[in-house]
């Protein structure tokens, strides 16, 4: 009995023994049948895939206007404008306008006291009266004294005493005329008139202030006659010539007036060493403009009826050279060009370029001469290729 358990035990122990054995073998060959397909796949040479197209946005290049324009700001003002001061001194006896009136050429403003003028062209007068009289008296005696020096009985030396006497007067006289004439102008500085039409922008002085001669009395200003000045930098001085067109918009309306710069001014802005150009601008009734509000004059500095322009960004320089990608049946072709004047995001092409080009206007980095490319389009529709604007 005992030998046949230990045998028994015996074989138990002998067939866990095998199958432990047979396991450590199955688990090495896997881990080497797994090692050994990596080490096929390191080994095989993959398949060359073709590259996809690359997808680009591009535009047909086409002869089209090209404008060169520069941008500025400036204020409403008047053409003309006057300070009117008084010419006597003397006291306002009355003021028939206020600030903001509106008032037309030759209106009355103000009346000065004109007491002391009247008086002065009165005496003016009356001494005209007795020069005349005395004029009278001796031109008669002269025509007396001329007819007794025929006879022989005056002296030549009185008649020509008499002789002096009229010279003298008709001299007194025609002196009082200009005097006299002096009067009346002062006079007529006692009523004061509009030179132009205008609006009253201040009234400086009320009704029984004493002024004197340059006493500011009322500012007006011409709303019928308005210019845009405008300031510019100065580097942009040989680009700014009288007649250029101007495109004249107020800050806060969306309205615009075509103009010409009228004038450049001389002299640069002492502050911001700006120059300084001015606008005419046209009266229109229902114009909404007014002296000093603020406006942007976009002028066009130079106008191309027919050229070639591209997007700004489709411009790339490679190797020191500038150039642009066109699509070429369907491949990337660098075309070299030779850039002109910029505009906002366009650019103007001078040589390279002759209209029709198929230019790739996606800035990619990467993109070189031969690569394949694919236009970009919607799903389900048909490509469309702009033109450029």
């Amino acid at each position: 009995m005992a030998i046949n358990r230990m045998k028994t035990q015996a074989q138990q122990i002998g067939a866990v023994k095998h199958r432990a054995t047979y396991l450590l073998l199955v688990g090495i060959a896997i881990i080497v049948l797994i090692a050994g397909l990596r080490l096929r796949e390191r080994l095989l040479v993959p398949d060359v895939l073709p590259t996809p197209p690359l997808v680009v946005e591009a535009i047909r290049i086409m002869p089209e206007p090209f404008v060169v324009t520069a941008s500025y700001n400036g204020t409403i003002e008047a053409e003309r404008r006057a300070t009117i001061s008084s010419r006597l001194a003397s006291r306002v006896d009355a003021r028939y306008i206020s600030a903001g009136d509106v008032v037309e050429q030759q209106e009355p403003l103000l009346s000065l006291d004109d007491a002391e003028q009247r008086q002065e062209l009165q005496r003016l007068n009356a001494a005209a009266d007795r020069i005349r009289a005395d004029l009278k008296y001796w031109r008669n005696q002269l025509k007396i004294d001329q007819n007794l020096f025929a006879k022989g009985t005056i002296s030549e030396q009185k008649l020509q005493e008499t002789a002096r006497q009229v010279a003298t007067l008709s001299a007194s006289l025609e002196e009082n005329s200009h005097a006299r004439a002096t009067a009346e102008t002062r006079l007529g500085y006692a009523e004061v008139a509009a030179p132009f039409a205008g609006v009253v922008q201040a009234a400086l002085v009320d009704e029984g202030e004493t002024v004197n001669p340059g006493t500011p009395l009322l500012e007006l200003v011409d709303t019928k006659t308005l210019k845009a000045v405008i300031s510019a930098p100065q580097a942009d001085q040989q680009q700014l010539v009288a007649g250029l067109p101007v495109s004249v918009h107020p800050h806060i309306s969306t309205s615009s007036w075509q103009a010409e710069i009228g004038q450049i001014y001389p002299v640069l802005d002492s502050h911001s060493r700006n120059l300084t150009f001015d606008v005419p601008i046209e009266y229109h009734e229902n114009v909404p403009l007014q002296i000093g509000m603020g406006v942007n004059a976009v002028v066009e500095i130079k106008r191309f009826d027919s050229a070639i322009a591209v997007p700004l960004h489709a411009v790339q320089r490679r190797q020191g050279e500038e150039g642009v990608f066109a699509i070429k049946e369907g491949l990337a072709v660098w075309l070299s060009v030779k850039t002109g004047l910029i505009q906002d995001d366009r650019v103007q092409i001078l040589d390279g370029l002759s209209g029709g080009e198929l230019v790739i206007t996606t800035p990619y980095a990467t993109l070189e001469e031969g690569r394949s490319v694919q236009l970009h389009q919607q799903e389900d529709a048909a490509p469309e290729i702009p033109t450029a604007d």
